[in-house]
């Protein structure tokens, strides 16, 4: 029988061959792929798709604190983070901002 710790060093070192091995494959091939390349663009859709979904799990189903917060208070801050970020292109606001709406409508609309 494996001892218990190297069983889980073991599963710690597969994870992280298993995470990794696409950013080294990305570096490698990084000078190989245009940037305006339709695989390049794919990428970008795939990524940015990934991104939204996980979104749409924190602000639908969300876990922890924020899932004893409300959906009112969720949707407007989600809605202000987004429409700040394509309208004025400043994350740093855009994420601010919506994290403000949420405290503030999460305070006033709690029970």
């Amino acid at each position: 029988m494996i001892d218990q710790s190297l069983y889980l060093w073991v599963l710690i070192l597969l994870a992280f061959i298993a995470t990794d091995i696409w950013r080294v494959l990305g570096v490698l091939l990084a000078n190989r792929i245009t940037p305006e390349s339709l695989f390049m663009k794919w990428i970008n859709a795939v990524a940015y798709a990934m991104v939204c979904g996980v979104m749409m799990l924190v602000v639908v189903h969300p876990a922890g604190l924020v899932a004893s917060s409300s959906m009112l208070a969720r949707l407007p801050a989600f809605a202000v983070t987004i429409g700040l970020m394509l309208w004025r292109g400043n994350t740093l606001l855009a994420v601010s901002s919506g994290a403000f709406t949420f405290f503030c409508l999460d305070y006033f609309l709690a029970p």
